[in-house]
């Protein structure tokens, strides 16, 4: 994760700039060294025409992953009252400069609080948000599509300093926060998992799986862990309005369904902490923060749930479910445990399991949706792996969080995103000519 120190490091090419920004023209002559002019001359009918403007940042690198240089740079307007620039995409494309992607961002003092840098294929517009305030997105282009990879902040609460990342694409997501004296208070490291509403199409770049397969995911049994091929597992959710529907594609080296009832197997748990972080102050891993302390939820005497599932021997032995909770079960839980769906099935790297589970049973009576924003709750998806039934000590565990399954704050994460909204971004650089075409043809 980049502390403070990096993010203000990718700002030095912004900041070299006087506090007057440059001339275009004289922009233009800085890019003669990597574009050839008729490329620079590319650029012209994408700026605005007939209005005055200065460049306050810019950079030159490869943010497409075609091993061509690429161009990215802010401009303020003179003469206007608005406090923001505009942020340029270019990318080399069969030897035009191609504008892929504009973005109007605000700033509140000068225009040098927004910059540009190109790093790892991956270009980052960095925008002062309020004092001690800074975030970073990184985008990259893909395929005729420009996506959010991932998106850093770095801010103060209280008398902390606070560092978050999030990955769109590989749905990494991480927070810590320091004293004053740089000693860290508090670290999370987990998965999140979007849940979109089922049959809804998804546009490229935008993740609906997750995947759990890296030896950070594993925690315990590492030692006998030997890489994804071993052990790992791709999930992915959905919704309606009373269910809600996980698959598990498990990559298992040796699956193992037991001999017995209590024999050692392969299985899977679900973890679910259903409280919504609005009864929680905002935060579901934070109830209060004072000037020398976070006060971490750590426990919880309710609204958690784990679903168990046994896969069975995909043949004679069915799959089965359990589930336990920190709650009393009420009636209309009891009969929603008898909605809940399970199969599993064979394949030539592992198995896969689908799971159909009621809203009702983790006490809510339809879909926990808002319409106008994300609904998050605690979960993670366990799978644990044993290689040989007669040493069960031998076991593999794999997460998508470091849970702790009585502390709340070590659950990952599920978001119910409403129709119409993301979790991320993308924009296709063609969408405008095929709806063009359409509109043409008459559709």
């Amino acid at each position: 994760m980049q502390s403070l120190a990096i993010l203000l490091f990718l700002l030095i090419p912004t900041l070299l700039f006087s506090q007057s920004g440059m001339m275009y023209d004289d922009f233009k002559r800085k890019l003669e060294p990597y574009f050839a002019e008729e490329l620079i001359k590319d650029i012209d009918n994408s700026m605005p025409q007939g209005a005055e403007f200065r460049v306050w940042g810019w950079d030159v690198g490869d943010f497409s992953a075609d091993g061509f240089n690429d161009v990215a740079f802010s401009i303020n307007l003179i003469g206007t009252r608005k406090r923001e620039c505009i942020v340029y995409l270019f990318i080399d494309n069969d030897g035009y400069l191609v504008n892929v992607s504009r973005y109007t961002i605000p700033y509140i003092d000068l225009p040098l609080e927004v910059g540009v840098v190109i790093r790892d294929t991956t270009c980052y517009v960095v925008q002062k948000r309020r004092s001690e305030y800074w975030m970073m997105k990184g985008y990259r282009y893909r395929y005729g599509s420009v996506v959010l990879y991932d998106e850093f902040i770095s801010n103060r609460i209280e008398m902390f300093a606070h560092e978050g990342y999030r990955n769109y694409l590989t749905l990494s997501t991480k927070d810590k926060y320091l004293t004053q004296k740089g000693e860290q208070s508090l670290a999370l490291d987990y998965l999140t998992i979007p849940c979109y509403e089922r049959g809804r199409h998804l546009y490229a770049g935008i993740a609906s799986e997750v995947r759990v397969e890296n030896v950070s995911n594993v925690n315990s049994g590492a030692f006998y862990w030997y890489g994804p091929q071993d052990a790992s597992f791709r999930a992915r959710m959905v919704y309606d309005d009373d269910y809600m529907y996980i698959r598990i594609a498990v990559t298992d080296s040796a699956i193992v369904t037991g001999w017995c009832d209590t024999c050692a197997a392969d299985r899977l748990e679900l973890w679910f902490d259903v409280t919504p972080s609005e009864e929680l102050g905002g935060s579901r891993y934070i109830t209060s923060i004072d000037h020398s302390k976070i006060q971490v939820r750590s426990a919880s005497d309710s609204g958690l749930y784990a679903i168990g599932i046994k896969i069975g021997d995909f043949a004679d032995k069915r799959p089965s479910v359990t589930i336990s909770t920190t709650d009393d079960m009420d009636v209309n839980q009891d009969a929603a445990l008898q909605q809940v769906r399970v199969v599993t099935a064979q394949r030539s790297d592992g198995y896969v399991v689908k799971v159909r589970i009621p809203f009702a049973l983790i006490g809510y009576a339809r879909v926990p949706l808002d319409e106008n924003e994300f609904t998050e709750l605690g979960c993670s998806f366990v799978l644990y792996d044993v290689d040989n039934d007669f040493r069960p000590e031998e076991t593999t565990v794999i997460a998508t969080s470091h849970i702790s399954p009585l502390n709340p704050s070590s659950y990952g994460t599920v978001i119910f995103v409403p129709d119409g909204m993301w979790y991320g971004e993308t924009s296709n650089i063609f969408a405008d000519a095929v709806l063009g075409t359409l509109r043409e043809l008459g559709f």
